[in-house]
């Protein structure tokens, strides 16, 4: 793709995209910034600086970054936790973004497609509640905190300590945001929401000349770059903050990207989308910026009003680096209580609504995962949320495929489907023989029900494995299979392997399995498997030696 194409393909649409998201991100990153404890300064210079580079070389075009709720939770809970050391937090910034250059690099972002529904939609919702509460003093007129534990244990004196003038603001800027869209509809002209009700508060505040916390000085201009210095002895708390950083900005960046995918009906570079997002983080820290990501409400108000292009994403932070030239003075005056309402809206939207009016049509173990993951999201650890999610959710999958496998067995004349192929048979060979037919991925747990129809048995002389359906053998699967044969064979059972595909031997010579179980054992074709029974059995009824691999093997040894 051309440069015309990727910038200036659709430049009215791009410049009018990329000035409506600005109107909306104004707001959100000031809100972000006070919420975090950096101040209002550090969400504009990050949603700047993030935004700029991050449109320039990411990979999904439209798409707006931004100060997020992940993101500025993590930024919170370090400034909570390492209270007068800056430099932590902004060298954590920039490592963050070096890992999603990394992550990029390696292909990972293509792995966010595989994150389980419920998984996303506990964190999500998990960060929404985390934002209302850490919200709630503020819009009290109190201190913010920057953890869930510590806003808990403040709301018994809310009442008692509240500044009245903060509520009245606040009550105003709420009411503002969930009545202008009703407004919009009346008037069919899309007024932004947020920044009319930031005006609205703002201006009541002043002249009504009401008494409470407001923002505070803002410099005009950005600051020059400066390399955070830390201490060896930090660097292991640094990189626990850039591994959170990382993962959370890259989950929240591509769910933006393939929610932009939908509306566009276009195709994201996942991979390419973390390096400039990893790009736009590291400049973010050098100047003292709050960490970004791709932002879904600022990136669909952008492609709703026009933008199209990686142009609209660049124009976007020329905007707002604009609005801190020149008006800087004039966010001084914002109350901290009308940015607590933004955040109140912001973190209610971003719950995932969907899913609570659902719960009860949702199967169980997904809501427990979902559940899991809120939990610990709020009062745990976000990446560790993340984690146990991720493996609850593969945990139950695996033992859903096990409860219902499309595995067939018996014994040999109660199977119907195999009636044609053993009727050359004599019917006194057809004595004691079973069969068991695996479809699909053969892994621990259909392991399981392969041992579970074994041990019900009556005594059998034969166990036919039919191996034509299993696609894939996992190192569990294989070891777990190996016992359960090596049970049989202790039972006085021949067991042998039909249909085994190449690169599934190649996975049971690998772990030794073929070993253990004996290379004879294995044959390409059910008749060769049935030829060995028959052979078995009429020698038996003639009284023949029967050729037995494990003795000749021991007297060879």
């Amino acid at each position: 793709m051309s440069i015309r194409q990727k910038y200036f393909s659709n430049i009215r649409g791009d410049f009018v995209g990329g000035l409506t998201a600005a109107i909306v991100a104004l707001p959100i990153a000031l809100a972000f910034g006070v919420a975090t404890g950096m101040g209002a300064k550090a969400g504009l210079y990050g949603a700047i600086l993030a935004g700029f580079f991050a449109a320039l070389f990411g990979g999904t075009p439209g798409q707006v970054t931004g100060p997020t709720g992940p993101m500025s939770v993590v930024v919170a809970g370090l400034m909570a936790e390492h209270t007068g050391k800056p430099e932590i937090i902004f060298a954590s910034v920039i490592v963050g973004g070096i890992l999603q250059i990394v992550l990029g690099k390696f292909r990972a972002g293509q792995l966010i497609q595989y994150f389980p529904y419920p998984v996303v939609s506990g964190f999500m919702t998990g960060i929404g509640v985390i934002i209302f509460i850490v919200e709630i003093n503020p819009f009290f007129g109190l201190k913010a905190r920057g953890d869930v534990l510590s806003a808990f244990e403040d709301i018994p004196m809310i009442f008692s300590q509240m500044n009245s003038h903060a509520v009245i603001v606040g009550a105003i800027t709420l009411a503002a945001i969930y009545l202008i869209p009703f407004l919009n509809k009346l008037i069919k002209v899309a007024l932004p929401t947020s920044l009319i009700a930031l005006i609205l508060g703002t201006t009541a505040s002043i002249t009504m000349d009401l008494k409470l916390p407001r923002i505070g000085d803002i410099p005009e201009g950005l600051p020059l770059p400066q390399l955070p210095v830390v201490s060896l002895t930090d660097m292991h708390l640094v990189l626990h903050g850039a591994a959170a950083l990382a993962i959370l900005g890259a989950i929240d960046s591509l769910l933006t990207s393939v929610v932009m995918d939908n509306i566009t009906r276009t195709k994201h570079d996942s991979d390419k989308e973390l390096f400039g997002q990893g790009i736009g983080n590291i400049v973010a820290g050098l100047f003292g910026g709050l960490p970004s990501a791709g932002a879904t409400m600022r990136s669909v108000v952008n492609i709703n009003a026009g933008g199209r292009t990686k142009l609209s994403g660049v124009l976007h932070s020329i905007f707002l680096l604009a609005v801190l030239m020149g008006l800087g003075k004039y966010a001084a005056m914002v109350p901290q209580a009308c940015l607590a309402a933004i955040l109140f809206s912001v973190g209610i939207s971003i719950v995932d609504k969907r899913a609570m009016r659902t719960i009860r049509r949702t199967p169980r173990g997904d809501v427990t995962v979902m559940i899991v993951v809120l939990v610990l999201t709020v009062f745990v650890d976000l990446i560790m949320a993340v984690a146990v999610g991720v493996a609850l959710a593969c945990i139950l999958f695996a033992k859903s495929l096990s409860d219902r496998t499309g595995s067939d067995h018996g014994m040999l004349d109660t199977i119907d489907h195999i009636q044609e192929e053993i009727e050359h048979l004599p019917s006194q060979f057809r004595d004691g023989v079973y069969i068991y037919s695996f479809h699909g991925p053969l892994f621990f747990g259909e392991v399981k029900n392969f041992n579970d129809a074994v041990e019900k048995l009556p005594t059998i002389k034969y166990l036919i494995l039919r191996f034509y359906n299993v696609p894939f053998i996992d190192q569990t699967g294989a070891l777990a299979l190996e016992q359960a044969v090596e049970k049989c064979k202790m039972g006085g059972a021949r067991v042998i392997f039909v249909g085994v595909q190449k690169h599934i031997m190649k996975i049971l010579e690998g772990v030794h399995t073929v070993e253990v179980i004996g290379a004879e054992n294995f044959v390409d074709t059910f008749d060769q498997a049935l030829d060995i029974v028959t052979d078995i059995q009429r020698r038996t009824h003639e009284n023949l030696p029967v050729f037995d691999p494990e003795k000749a093997n021991e007297t060879e040894n």
